[in-house]
């Protein structure tokens, strides 16, 4: 905003101001609206461009996100890992009760 738009809001009153707020707030709903409308398009664009449905592009990217989550890999049996995130899994807490080295795990 430039400061010719400035608006000095200790001269106004209580009705102006809440006026100004739910202008304010309605604006911003809708521009919240429209970036995910164009963003949706882009979506739409790339899954068209891809020759894919954004149902097939959202499956593949959690099955992506969830690789790259995992931050620890059991050593000992290879389905077992943890995210570095929460409570320690049994495994990881066993093994480090018994001297080993949380870096052991890392991926």
């Amino acid at each position: 905003m430039s400061k010719n738009n400035a608006i000095d809001l200790d001269n106004l009153n209580l009705d102006e101001l809440r006026a100004i707020s739910e202008n304010a707030q309605q604006l911003i709903a809708k521009k919240q609206h429209q970036r995910l409308y164009d963003a949706y398009m882009q979506f739409e664009q790339i899954a068209e461009d891809s020759n894919a449905t954004i149902e097939e592009i959202l499956k593949a990217g959690e099955k992506l996100e969830k690789k790259r989550s995992i931050k620890y890999r059991n050593t000992d049996n290879k389905e077992e890992t943890w995210t570095g995130r929460g409570r320690k899994p049994t495994w990881l807490v066993e093994a480090l009760a018994a001297g080993r080295d949380l870096e052991d795990f890392a991926i």
